[in-house]
């Protein structure tokens, strides 16, 4: 192998012409508001609630008002918190869900991106797509450390380790192939992994009109084992990609690192 001499040269170079250690720094994208990165966007700020005489939350309303708001699921009986520092607690064993009705209709591929502190890792149902038209749905969890994207009939599945305590999961869908990566919050995402073949039942059962359910997976009551502990903190929503080439990637990297940013607001700058 040959040895180069380091060059030292007394000007300033262009960012691109840096070699770094660091391949998550070399990697670093521009902050983008959500809303111009195509995405619908839930941030949970006191700004985007409603809450009831008991300072439940009884709406959690879109950024700008470019999508439509999530409301209690049936079972959430005044459960759902925002914590003082941001944040949509959720509880063990208690159903503190809420829903987007509608929020996809025939679509062929999306992707979800949820930012969570997991204490625990078992914050156990994240995101769930329920259509309307099938008893089948495909759901997002975190168990045992692992995060898990898959069908309730078990059609498709991906996993992979969950990254942390606080970490984003963005989780895809491509005709009937579900795609999967996670990373700590401010680190870039990972290739995702996919399933090992597209599922033309499921992607003809996705292809209706379906609910997003946050922090739970129906209206059912009875199946607490599948509600864990967590804090929500952003849930965005692409309905144009399943986030499963490198432009789409770089697309969801822009709108995180505007999403997690202390300074935002919400609004469009």
């Amino acid at each position: 192998m040959e040895d180069f001499t380091p060059l030292y040269v007394d000007i300033d170079l262009p960012e691109g012409a840096l070699l770094r250690d660091d391949a998550a720094q070399a990697s670093v994208v521009d902050a983008c508001h959500p809303n111009d990165a195509q995405a619908i966007w839930y941030h949970a700020h006191a700004p985007a609630m409603t809450f009831n005489a008991q300072k439940a939350m009884t709406q959690w309303a879109a950024e700008n008002g470019l999508g439509s708001p999530a409301r209690p699921v049936d079972p959430n009986d005044d459960n759902g918190t925002l914590l003082e520092r941001g944040g949509v607690a959720f509880t063990r064993g208690v159903n503190c869900g809420f829903v987007v009705d509608a929020a996809l209709i025939e679509q062929d591929c999306f992707c979800l991106a949820i930012r969570v502190t997991s204490p625990d890792a078992e914050a156990r149902s994240l995101l769930t797509v329920n259509p309307d038209a099938s008893d089948n749905y495909l759901f997002l969890s975190e168990s045992e450390g692992r995060l898990i994207w898959r069908d309730d009939a078990g059609m498709v599945e991906v996993s992979i380790p969950a990254p942390g305590k606080d970490y984003w999961v963005l989780a895809g869908f491509d005709k009937g192939q579900l795609h999967l990566t996670a990373a700590p919050v401010g680190d870039v995402f990972p290739i995702p992994q996919k399933s090992t073949r597209p599922s033309a039942e499921l992607a003809a059962e996705l292809n209706g009109v379906a609910d997003l359910f946050i922090g739970c997976r129906s209206h059912r009551k009875g199946i607490l084992k599948t509600l864990g502990t967590s804090v929500v903190h952003d849930v965005l929503v692409w309905l144009d990609h399943g986030a499963s080439t490198p432009a789409a990637l770089e697309q969801v990297a822009r709108a995180c690192r505007y999403a997690e940013a202390p300074r935002n607001t919400g609004e469009r700058p």
